[in-house]
């Protein structure tokens, strides 16, 4: 048996506008997915992912040409079949997720890095971090169309970074604020990223010179959260999380129940709160004093939210386990 596990990931500051070239801050959520293969015990491919809903039974060859929600999964297994010459065969996968599906808080990215760690180690194949990065990519492209890659670089390298396309991501320390703690609320929305960053690009196409504006904007918003984090300034972070998430409003990217979620939790203590991730739903990153911390998550919980939990961050990629 060969297992691995990767971790979700919140997006700072820059989501969207990552994708045409400039900076974003990401960091590893700790709550992570985790693959164990397995000898299968007849002449079949088995996933069994029981929070996602499914079970998969198919020949192995089968196991190449998977479409819908699945597709991703033989997005990697042609990979490693057209770099390594590895045949698929028959194994058990199964798929253990403490992170929420569809929540914009990097799942199928955290899967890919995990399952693609684990199937190279599966066939005896010693792969470095860039290749299990190249493997989560050609994955993403598939479920997402047009990904930065910022979320198959966090679940792959873990920890902090800067990261802009293009550009080897670069390991930032990003700590909370002494006495802050950073909160994630679900909204529960599935939404397609697809959709939402074709959404924000057409925005961006039609609005041309103007929203290159907006794009100065949120690279300097990175530069400052920088500044920010290494002088352990909650109420700057807080106001730039705000604007952040003008931006992002003004770009076509928020909805209702990010905006209601946002104000509840403002009005009840937050110092900043943005949606993280594509939008639309998903998810809200709230950041909150410790002594408000409680009363803020009732409220968010109240506004909309399924789930609302405190978020630890910065924690390692992905990684075989014993």
């Amino acid at each position: 048996m060969i297992a691995a596990s990767a971790p979700g990931k919140v997006i700072l500051f820059g989501e969207h506008f990552v994708v045409k070239g400039r900076p974003s801050l990401v960091s590893a959520l700790c709550k992570r997915v985790h693959v164990k293969i397995s000898k299968s015990e007849d002449d079949r491919f088995t996933l069994l992912s029981p929070r996602i809903g499914v079970s998969l039974r198919v020949t192995p060859q089968r196991a190449m040409s998977l479409g819908g929600k699945l597709a991703p999964l033989s997005a990697l297994i042609r990979f490693f079949h057209e770099k390594f010459g590895v045949k698929p065969e028959p194994m058990r996968v199964e798929v253990e997720s403490g992170i929420p599906v569809g929540a914009g808080l990097g799942s199928s990215a955290a899967f890919s890095a995990a399952f693609s760690l684990a199937y190279a180690a599966w066939h005896g194949i010693d792969v470095d971090l860039d290749t299990v990065m190249s493997a989560s990519l050609e994955a993403e492209r598939v479920a997402h169309g047009k990904p930065s890659g910022v979320d198959s670089a966090i679940a792959v390298y873990g920890g902090s970074l800067l990261y802009r396309v293009g550009n080897r991501p670069e390991r930032v320390d990003i700590r909370i604020p002494e006495g802050y703690k950073l909160v994630v609320a679900n909204t529960g929305v599935e939404r397609s990223t697809r959709e939402v960053v074709e959404r924000v690009l057409g925005r961006a196409s039609l609005l041309g010179r103007a929203s290159s504006y907006v794009y100065d904007a949120a690279e300097e918003l990175v530069k400052l959260a920088l500044e920010a984090f290494k002088g352990g300034d909650a109420l700057l972070l807080g106001e730039l999380m705000d604007f952040n998430q003008g931006l992002l409003n003004a770009m076509g990217a928020s909805s209702l129940i990010i905006e209601r979620i946002v104000f509840a939790a403002r009005s009840a203590g937050a110092v900043g709160a943005k949606l993280t991730g594509a939008g639309w739903g998903g998810s809200v990153i709230i950041l909150v004093p410790e002594a408000e911390a409680g009363r803020v998550m009732a409220e968010v919980s109240r506004s909309g939210a399924v789930e609302v939990f405190e978020a630890n961050i910065g924690c390692e990629g992905v990684q075989l386990e014993r």
